[in-house]
């Protein structure tokens, strides 16, 4: 008997480390899916200096869908709101490392054809990234010093 409940311990650890270790690195395709949806950002910084007042983050929109990333704005200056699509960029993730990373490949819009990479976190609704082009070395840490090329940026999930 008592080698019988070593046995049931031994299996019942495995199956927990297992579960474990699943819940703390979720494959890029479980990431990828905890991003789908409309985000607005909350901090949008280049090289450490804000990119824009809250007015206008609030006009600012980005839509993950599947695997592509869309970035809207409304225009709400003369009389009906008018919805612009900024870009329009493939996304790649790779949630296997530390800090999990991110590459943008835009499709559309005024950086079609650009690169960009970098690392990001998804903390229950909210998404933060920092990322720059593929020429510089990626970001290692959630920062976006001066002279840098990096934006940092923190995004909430809006839920229907």
């Amino acid at each position: 008997m008592p080698r019988f409940a070593l046995l049931l311990w031994a299996a019942a650890l495995v199956g927990t480390l297992a579960l474990t270790g699943r819940a703390a690195n979720p494959s890029p395709g479980d990431d990828l899916a905890a991003l789908q949806g409309n985000w607005k950002p909350l901090q949008c910084e280049y090289e450490g200096k804000s990119q824009m007042p809250a007015e206008v983050m609030k006009q600012v929109t980005s839509v993950f869908d599947k695997n592509e990333y869309h970035l809207y704005f409304v225009d709400k200056e003369k009389g009906q709101p008018k919805v612009l699509k900024l870009a329009v960029a493939n996304v790649g993730l790779d949630a296997t490392t530390v800090p999990r990373t991110i590459t943008f490949e835009f499709a559309e819009g005024p950086y079609k054809g650009q690169k960009r990479h970098g690392i990001y976190e998804i903390a229950g609704n909210q998404l933060k990234m920092c990322y720059g082009p593929v020429e510089k070395p990626k970001p290692t840490e959630f920062k976006a010093a001066a002279n840098s090329g990096f934006f940092l940026e923190t995004w909430a999930r809006q839920v229907k």
